[in-house]
């Protein structure tokens, strides 16, 4: 990557890093810690009423700052739950929701494409105007694949097509590769572009109270949707 950089005046080695449970198991360990030592509390509490001295009785107030205590944290561990509950709820829509979303043409906040053997659409968009601007594409090793120089280099959105070659203008493999646009400002300070691709989406997976949406050979978050295109448009 030095000949591009040492034109940009940055430098950059590296790739762009590309059913609801009613309570749960803490939830009924803690319930059940708490109910214990509950009745362990009040089991003291009773004898040491039972054997006070009625000319001296005792301070009250700890015991009951214990009591209300106690209330705190039953309320507390209760509202965990029903959080839990609300939260797997959601999940589980969501999850539901993105079915919709199959074979839909997507528009997402993302910088990877995939190649299958026809041009792809990369666009990325600058917050002021560059200098001079190059886009560095990887393989999923993290490998620079390809390099694509002269980019625009106005404030805004810009979309450039890639033939899916090398640095040589050799094809390269169909799969997924990303992209990263080094853009540099007339002081030589770097900016920092946004992204978006476009794919259609052939399936969905829900893993770690996440929904992923599948674009042929990568996935990108539902979260990262920014818009869904009529496929025949889109093509």
């Amino acid at each position: 990557m030095s000949n591009y950089a040492d034109v940009l005046g940055t430098s950059n080695n590296t790739s762009p890093s590309s059913g609801v449970n009613t309570v749960s198991a803490q939830q009924l360990s803690a319930m059940s810690s708490l109910s214990d030592n509950f009745d362990n509390f009040l089991t003291i509490l009773t004898t040491q009423l039972k054997n006070q001295d009625p000319l001296s009785p005792m301070e009250t107030t700890e015991f009951t700052n214990q009591l209300v205590m106690f209330a705190d944290l039953e309320q507390s561990v209760r509202h965990s739950g029903q959080l839990d509950d609300l939260i797997g709820l959601q999940q589980q829509n969501e999850a539901a929701a993105a079915v919709g979303y199959l074979g839909k043409s997507v528009v997402a906040d993302y910088n990877e494409v995939d190649f299958q053997g026809e041009p792809v659409e990369m666009t990325y968009n600058l917050p002021e105007e560059a200098k001079a601007a190059v886009m560095e594409i990887y393989d999923t090793e993290g490998n620079l694949a390809g390099i694509i120089t002269g980019l625009e280099t106005d404030f805004g959105e810009h979309t450039v097509t890639w033939e899916g070659t090398d640095i040589d203008g050799d094809p390269l493999d169909f799969g997924a590769y990303s992209f990263q646009v080094t853009a540099v400002t007339k002081e030589n300070e770097e900016i920092e572009p946004t992204y978006k691709t476009r794919g259609t989406v052939t399936g969905v997976e829900y893993a770690d109270g996440t929904t992923m949406l599948k674009l042929g050979s990568f996935s990108v978050n539902i979260n990262q949707v920014l818009g869904i295109e009529d496929p025949e448009t889109a093509s």
